[in-house]
């Protein structure tokens, strides 16, 4: 990703967070070029297209808050909750599973389909 590009998704993706200061930028620009390669991968291609630019900081920011990064901590999931006679219960993220999967449909018109393995057909 170019230089300009790669400020410019940093700032989309401190305004998608709420910060305002640079203190963070190295994480930030870390979860930045690690977005781009998963995209890069999973799509099969060496350069990210323009239409897909401004996914890359929305995708870092779904990372950033599910895997907790900039905590010393990991984040803790609520699995249930009971109070008496009544119980709820919630699903458990799983932040190292398929983390594309909800971008699957925005991503798809970009998949390099030469070279398919037997599997994926």
């Amino acid at each position: 990703m170019e230089r300009e590009k790669r400020e410019e998704a940093l700032e989309r993706l401190r305004m998608l967070l709420g910060i305002e200061d640079n203190e963070r930028d190295g994480l930030l620009f870390f979860l930045i070029d690690d977005t781009v390669d998963m995209i890069l991968g999973y799509c099969r291609i060496e350069i990210l297209p323009r239409q897909l630019e401004s996914l890359v900081p929305v995708i870092a920011a779904d990372s950033y808050r599910a895997k907790g990064y900039g905590q010393t901590d990991a984040p803790e999931v609520v699995k249930s909750i009971s109070e008496g006679e009544r119980s709820i219960s919630y699903a458990e993220t799983n932040p190292d599973g398929d983390f594309l999967f909800s971008y699957y449909d925005r991503l798809k018109p970009f998949i390099c389909r030469k070279g398919r393995v037997p599997s994926e057909v």
